[in-house]
């Protein structure tokens, strides 16, 4: 099982770390936030005053049981020095990762998550040692489709699943990756350079 100390990536502009308590109310700030909770499957609306502190308790939960991994996303060199965003690995019920990821509306557009899960890919099949990754949208959420397009995910279907956040099934669009096809798209677009 990984550490949780392990939980720590650098890119050429962002660096990744494990959330820690004093991440709570960045997280909190940026994620109460209508046009990135309609994306989210997970997250209850409205979201509640300690929902992000809850949340953290349970993603640490998580890490230590080995059932998900959640990093932070901070911008380098910047004046805001706060988080930005939360990208994750989470082990589902018949034992496949998925990635998840959001991101503040104020930093839309500026190429960060395109920059940060290639990286949590990356450490996903060389860390983790996972030999498939499964990531979906929601239909209408074209950001995270180019997001994981990039990163070499390929459709493998559609799917209804339920969103806390609607309070009803919306439709999916569900995606794969392998780490067969990731070493040879990294390899081909040089995405997993840092």
């Amino acid at each position: 099982m990984l550490q949780t100390n392990e939980l720590k990536l650098d890119t050429r502009r962002l660096y990744l770390r494990r959330p820690e308590a004093a991440d709570a109310v960045g997280v909190q700030m940026l994620i109460a936030n209508w046009e990135i909770a309609k994306w989210l499957g997970r997250l209850p609306w409205p979201y509640p005053a300690d929902g992000a502190a809850t949340w953290l308790t349970r993603m640490h939960r998580e890490t230590a049981m080995g059932q998900g991994y959640v990093f932070g996303i901070f911008v380098k060199n910047r004046p805001f020095d706060g988080i930005v965003g939360v990208i994750g690995l989470h082990l589902r019920e018949k034992g496949e990762w998925e990635l998840g990821y959001w991101l503040g509306e104020p930093f839309w557009g500026e190429g960060i998550m395109s920059e940060a899960a290639p990286a949590v890919v990356r450490w996903a099949f060389e860390e983790l040692g996972v030999d498939r990754l499964e990531a979906g949208h929601f239909v209408g959420n074209e950001g995270s489709a180019r997001v994981l397009l990039r990163c070499g995910f390929e459709y493998a279907g559609e799917a209804r699943r339920w969103c806390e956040t609607r309070g009803h099934d919306v439709d999916s669009l569900e995606m794969e990756l392998t780490k067969t096809r990731w070493e040879a798209y990294a390899k081909s677009y040089a995405v997993a350079a840092e």
